[in-house]
């Protein structure tokens, strides 16, 4: 089948999943576009992808769900049973329900999911957890999958004749209610705004970096990585004790898992 065009869609806070779901299209030729789902300032008109295109979306996971802002922005998306491939990363806890629901999510948009992956990447928050993840090791596990994707996609004559894809998880889903985390502002902070412009979900005052709505923040911690005074900070004793629970949590290595398409 000749595509036209594959587009790789993500919503990354962190750019962990964005550097997965590039790593996976670094290995499918052709025409490439991108679009990023993390900006809230996302306008526009709906996108639409045909059945000669094909998408590669990812998705970070949070306690076992994909973000309720990343699911809310993909109902711009619209498919005509346009191959999709699905990609969740998550912190070496467990994905749960996430896959299942992005799934599920893209069916009712109209796409056609072909294969999945779940990926570790370092925790947003305890960043000593998975430390370095996607190694090498997983990198090489991820070219061979988007190797797998190429060549399927090439050889696939119609998505009509291609079953879904099946991935784990439950429905109804996990039960996910976050508990936004406090984070300080220091006096060094000199207001330039590109936490308030780059936050995902606006939890920002725009006119003072210090006050953040805790009810809307994710704690996806976007904010703190790109303070480039790294003034945002959360409190050292909850990365102690936080970090030494999920250390605990998380000792095993989870290897990323891959559900193939159909030969």
């Amino acid at each position: 089948m000749n595509f036209k065009q594959i587009t790789s869609i993500y919503f990354s806070p962190t750019e962990s999943t964005k550097k997965v779901v590039e790593l996976i299209a670094d290995q499918i030729t052709g025409n490439k576009g991108s679009l990023d789902l993390t900006d809230s300032r996302m306008k526009g008109p709906d996108y639409t992808y045909t059945e000669n295109e094909a998408v590669l979306i990812g998705v970070p996971v949070y306690g076992g769900r994909i973000p309720a802002a990343a699911a809310a922005r993909m109902k711009k998306l619209h498919g005509r049973k346009t191959p999709a491939v699905l990609v969740v990363t998550y912190g070496n806890r467990a994905y749960e329900d996430a896959l299942l629901e992005l799934k599920t999510l893209l069916i009712n948009q109209g796409f056609h999911p072909i294969a999945a992956a779940a990926v570790v990447t370092e925790h947003n928050i305890f960043r000593a957890v998975a430390a370095g993840r996607p190694d090498q090791k997983d990198q090489e596990a991820i070219r061979r999958f988007g190797q797998q994707v190429e060549n399927f996609l090439r050889t696939m004559k119609s998505t009509y004749d291609v079953p879904e894809v099946t991935v784990p998880g439950n429905s109804p889903y996990r039960e996910y209610n976050p508990q936004p985390l406090k984070i300080k502002v220091s006096s060094s902070c000199n207001k330039c705004g590109l936490c308030i412009k780059k936050c995902p979900v606006q939890a920002i005052s725009r006119t003072d970096p210090g006050v953040t709505d805790r009810g809307r923040c994710i704690s996806c911690m976007r904010c703190i990585r790109l303070c480039p005074l790294q003034c945002r900070k959360l409190s050292p004793m909850l990365l102690f004790v936080g970090g030494r629970k999920m250390k605990k949590m998380c000792a095993r290595r989870n290897e990323p898992e891959f559900y193939n398409l159909v030969e």
